[in-house]
């Protein structure tokens, strides 16, 4: 096991956030996880960004389980410009340290969440 405490994943969407961060059970496998976003925030994420990517690199996709099309973009956190293809779009994630380790494995892994 690992003690990675140091990805944080912010999520803005209107007046909610939410953060993420490594699960404890973290494989060393070099394993990829498919991690679902919790099912409120499925297709409702406008907003997200890698605040750790010295040590992590992160893929967002439009599916479940990691399927369909990515986007991986660690600068820039607003998924409305561009083609604005990602905008309310993002099913599934997934964090792989910088040496090939599985940052996260579970939907557990996300926390906060709060209405304000």
């Amino acid at each position: 096991m690992f003690n990675l405490k140091a990805i944080t994943l912010l999520l803005t969407m209107g007046i909610m956030s939410v953060t993420a961060a490594p699960a404890s059970d973290v494989s060393s496998e070099g394993e990829l996880v498919a991690l679902d976003v919790p099912s409120s925030y499925n297709d409702y994420i406008s907003s997200i960004k890698n605040l750790d990517k010295g040590r992590f690199h992160c893929v967002w996709y439009e599916h479940g389980g990691c399927r369909g099309r990515s986007y991986s973009n660690q600068e820039d956190a607003n998924l409305h410009d561009g083609n604005g293809f990602f905008s309310d779009r993002i099913s599934s994630w997934r964090c792989n340290t910088k040496q090939g380790r599985v940052a996260a494995a579970g939907v557990d892994a996300v926390e906060g969440g709060e209405q304000q």
